[in-house]
This record gives structure tokens, C-alpha cells and sequence, in this order.
């Protein structure tokens, strides 16, 4: 029998603040989420009006090495964010520039809890990721 997607999901509810490339800049309701279905990712959720959607998603690593000082080469670098309060930036810098400001206590929270996984997802995942690049391999 198979899981609903989002059985295991691990959710944090927390507030954004979105930078655009001129300073301007509003609070949103987010939500940082993992699905053990990815277990490499994290997923930054804003909520926007009217039950819109904007899901940033990227490796859950990148956001933990950003708690501590900048991290990423690609199209998405994380960082520690300067300011009264502790908090972390995650700037996507590709085609365009946009940033969002999340408090390091919920990034440090979800982290935590994703770790405290002990890597189960990755065992349960290893088998499709097997079939998969066999069936890449194969199909070349």
C-alpha cells in the first residue's frame, strides 16, 4: 500500500520577508517543508493572497550550511542575514534577482528536525533511485 505524499511531511510555519531586486520588500506567511519522498530538499512555501503559491526548493544542506555563513555556488546562495534579528537569506540570483529573509530559528528548527531523521529516507528511497538510474543506463 502506498503513503499519501504528505504523511511524514516535517512543517514549519513561519514569516518571509521577499526582496526584490530594488529593496522593496513585503512580509509573507511561509512554510518550510520536507518530504521524506525528496529527502534532499526543503522547500520555502509563500502564501500568498488569495491561496496562491510560490514553492522555492532546493537541498536541505544548502539551507543548514547557510545557519552558519554563506553557502552555494549556483543559482541560489543562503546565508546568515545581517539585522536586529537572527536571521537567514535565501537569494535566488538567476535569471533574476529575489531574496527572502526567514528567522534562523525556524530554519535552525527544521534542520534539526530533518536530522533527527537519521537518515531513514534515504534508505527507503535508495531502491527507486536504483531502479531509476538503471533505467537511464539501460535507455542509453
Amino acid at each position: 500500500m502506498t503513503e499519501p505524499p504528505d504523511v511524514e511531511a516535517l512543517r514549519v510555519p513561519t514569516t518571509a520577508f521577499v526582496m526584490l531586486a530594488r529593496d522593496d520588500g513585503a512580509m509573507v506567511a511561509a512554510e518550510l517543508v520536507y518530504r521524506p519522498q525528496d529527502c534532499l530538499a526543503v522547500g520555502v512555501a509563500l502564501l500568498g493572497p488569495g491561496g496562491t503559491k510560490v514553492v522555492w526548493t532546493f537541498a536541505w544542506e544548502l539551507l543548514a550550511r547557510g545557519l552558519m555563513g554563506p553557502a552555494g555556488d549556483g543559482d541560489i546562495i543562503v546565508r546568515p542575514a545581517p539585522g536586529p534579528v537572527a536571521g537567514v537569506e535565501v537569494a535566488l540570483v538567476a535569471p533574476s534577482v529575489a531574496a527572502l529573509r526567514l528567522p534562523a530559528c525556524d530554519v535552525a528548527t527544521i534542520v534539526r528536525r530533518i536530522r533527527a531523521r537519521d537518515g531513514v529516507d534515504e534508505h527507503r528511497i535508495a531502491p527507486a533511485l536504483d531502479r531509476e538510474l538503471a533505467a537511464i543506463t539501460n535507455s542509453v
